[in-house]
């Protein structure tokens, strides 16, 4: 294998045992054979460490790094800091993606000259089968700016954007302008920092599905289960919100933040709710309650939401609890569906 291969390709494994050689094997099955593939073993507790040794002599093109258990974004980083190619992609320790997905990305930012290129993904379940009605996809295909993808998340809640699982970068999109996952948050730490990523760049975006992102029972985004460290994805959301807030001709954008921040709250609400530990995690909301607070005034003005859901912002700034008991007596509970984040295996 080259010291310099054309992509790097990181997989981040923590408990993935079960799923981690068939991942791999998708990985070295790909057309586009420049690449290098790096293991990065968070401190796993059930033998992937050693699993990683025994697939890295498999094949020269697998590098494996060993570090104590630090979280996904910490993992990811390593990877960053360690690829060696000059464009970069993830891919999560229990997915599959399709033998051409790397040639065709790849070949899609040389016939476009982007850095960025993403295609579609859809899920499956613990044994290969796809999952109808889940797929990551977007609306309009072809080269467009890159922050548009953010603007799609707001718009219809599909995060074809704002994921690292579907894309191919070039690296210095990361490296020169210093962007790193962001280690304090376990829940959407990729999507939290991709908007600066984007910033200033092109992306081509391909409609076919080459991504199957795996959803296995019980995880955190069944009705029945609301980790607290979700929580991690409304600060993602309020971070997006400041960016655009701070950015010179950004005020369309910043609305569509303001609403999709609102309709994510008050989700997130119904999904604790639903799931029973909605009082005991009040503390862990309360900080996003005081957000939400300050920009009632951008909410009530917000010409991206309708006039009843401004009304149930107001009533839910004054009395979250009691807002949210009404409506679930009512039956109007729904909000949006963010789709899978990194860690929502």
């Amino acid at each position: 294998m080259p010291l310099t291969p054309t992509i790097s390709i990181v997989t981040t494994v923590y408990d993935a045992r079960d799923y981690l050689p068939r991942t791999v094997q998708s990985i070295l099955a790909q057309t586009f054979t420049d690449f290098e593939l790096l293991l990065v073993e968070d401190g796993s507790p059930n033998g992937c460490g050693e699993l990683c040794d025994r697939l890295a002599r498999t094949d020269p093109r697998i590098r494996v790094f060993h570090k104590p258990n630090g979280g996904p974004a910490s993992a990811a980083n390593v990877g960053l800091d360690n690829a060696r190619g000059a464009y970069i992609g993830f891919v999560d320790s229990d997915d599959l993606i399709e033998s051409d997905m790397y040639e065709r990305l790849y070949n899609a930012i040389q016939a476009t000259g982007v850095r960025i290129a993403a295609c579609t993904g859809d899920a499956i379940d613990e044994d290969d089968r796809p999952i109808p009605g889940r797929e990551v996809a977007i609306r309009t295909h072809g080269v467009r700016d890159a922050e548009d993808l953010l603007v799609e998340t707001f718009q219809t809640g599909s995060f074809y954007g704002p994921l690292s699982w579907n894309k191919l970068f070039d690296i210095r999109t990361f490296r020169d302008k210093g962007v790193r996952y962001d280690e304090s948050m376990f829940f959407g730490d990729d999507a939290s920092v991709l908007h600066l990523v984007f910033e200033g760049e092109r992306a081509v975006c391909l409609p076919d599905v080459l991504y199957h992102y795996r959803t296995r029972r019980g995880q955190m985004t069944d009705a029945a289960s609301f980790p607290p460290r979700k929580l991690d994805d409304l600060r993602m959301y309020w971070g997006w919100l400041q960016y655009f807030a701070a950015r010179p001709g950004s005020a369309d954008i910043y609305r569509w933040a303001v609403a999709w921040y609102w309709r994510a709250y008050y989700h997130f609400t119904c999904l604790a709710g639903a799931a029973g530990n909605l009082k005991e995690l009040q503390p862990a909301f309360a900080p996003h309650k005081a957000h939400l607070t300050a920009i009632l005034p951008d909410i009530l003005r917000c010409r991206h939401l309708p006039a009843f859901e401004k009304l149930r912002a107001a009533l839910f700034c004054l009395n979250p609890m009691l807002t949210y008991q009404l409506a679930a007596g009512w039956g109007r509970i729904a909000g949006p569906k963010p789709a899978k984040t990194r860690n929502e295996h």
